[in-house]
């Protein structure tokens, strides 16, 4: 599981207050270094307390080519 999770991933983390959602910002030592979303601070956090791991889907994918608007002489712009 520790090749599936990136620098920058979301995870969902099992802490001692409950859950909480953080944003992974490095690995040492076989553990993770994470910034909560919350603003309180978090330890090193062991793999198997991640529940679960949320991924960026990557930039949206090209639609069909749109046709740049252009002002029609109908248009007309106001003082």
């Amino acid at each position: 599981m520790a090749a599936d999770i990136q620098t920058g991933d979301l995870v969902r983390l099992r802490t001692t207050s409950g859950n909480a959602v953080a944003i992974v910002r490095g690995a040492r030592l076989g553990r993770l270094v994470v910034e909560r979303c919350d603003g309180k601070p978090q330890g090193p956090v062991v793999l198997r307390d991640v529940l679960e791991v949320y991924k960026s889907a990557g930039p949206p994918a090209s639609g069909p080519d749109v046709e740049q608007l252009r002002p029609s002489a109908q248009l007309r712009l106001l003082p």
